[in-house]
C-alpha cells in the first residue's frame, strides 16, 4: 500500500509502540499482558509503513483497566509542552 486518499497515519504511544501488539487491533488476537482478545478489523491490511516520532505532550497514567489487570491507562496531555517528548510510533494504515 502506498499513501493515498484511502490511507491515514495513525499515531500511537505507550503499549502500542510495540508493533506486534498494535497489529492485534488489525489482525485480531490477544496481545501479551492483556486479559482480552481483539476481534480485528474488517480490513486486515497490515500497515504499509511505520515510523517513530515524538509528541510534545506529557505522558501520564490514570484510571484502571480490567484489560491491564486494573493497571493504569496511558494518556497524553491536551496541552502542547515544548519541554516534553513522548515517544510515539505512527502507522500508515487503510481508513477501513
Amino acid at each position: 500500500m502506498i499513501a493515498n486518499s484511502d490511507s491515514i497515519w495513525y499515531a500511537s504511544y505507550g503499549s502500542n509502540l510495540q508493533k506486534e501488539r498494535f497489529l492485534c487491533y488489525i489482525r485480531g488476537g490477544k496481545p501479551k499482558g492483556r486479559e482480552d482478545t481483539y476481534k480485528g478489523c474488517k480490513d486486515k491490511t497490515l500497515p504499509a509503513l511505520d515510523e517513530k516520532l515524538y509528541i510534545n505532550r506529557r505522558l501520564y497514567f490514570a484510571k484502571k483497566s480490567r484489560g491491564w489487570k486494573l493497571g493504569g491507562v496511558g494518556f497524553i496531555s491536551n496541552s502542547i509542552d515544548d519541554s516534553a517528548r513522548t515517544l510515539a510510533r505512527m502507522y500508515l494504515i487503510t481508513k477501513e
